[in-house]
């Protein structure tokens, strides 16, 4: 198949593949992570997101684990590099953590991605909506992607 052009097309070309999972989540779920007392702003961030969409893979076979090796993350990396998807300032990121980055348009930020590929697997999480840069800021320091993993498994 031919290299997606754009994170959504990237979450559609591999979603049904073996070995992938590809799933959206409610919206309305990212809620539940916060706390009673949560940032107005924050709630107001959560408000604008539209769409959440979480890829993971655990290949299935010889041909699938070289697509881990050979291809997959370097095809996302194309996307992110050329579509002018910028790292999220707050993050340290580790080698363990998703690595994030997102893509802005007139001063807003249009959509969040977060990948990781450790060992024989991959995630992707991919957020849409409209955040200004404080928002997303606080989202990435008040919600913990991680706790997002047991729902898609």
């Amino acid at each position: 198949m031919p290299p997606a052009q754009t994170t959504t097309e990237f979450y559609q070309k591999y979603r049904n593949e073996a070995g992938f999972k590809g799933t959206s989540l409610p919206v309305g779920l990212v809620t539940r992570f916060l706390s009673k007392d949560a940032d107005t702003t924050l709630q107001a961030a959560l408000a604008n997101v539209t769409s959440i969409r979480v890829l993971t893979f655990a290949p299935t076979n010889r041909r699938s684990a070289r697509l881990l090796e050979n291809g997959l993350t370097q095809e996302l990396d194309q996307i992110l590099q050329k579509s002018n998807y910028a790292a999220v300032p707050v993050l340290q990121n580790s080698q363990e953590s998703l690595q994030f980055r997102m893509r802005q348009e007139n001063g807003m930020v249009q959509e969040i991605v977060g990948h990781r590929n450790i060992g024989s697997s991959f995630m992707m999480l991919q957020v849409n909506g409209r955040f200004t840069p404080q928002q997303v800021q606080q989202m990435m320091q008040k919600i913990d992607p991680e706790a997002l993993v047991p729902l898609i498994q």
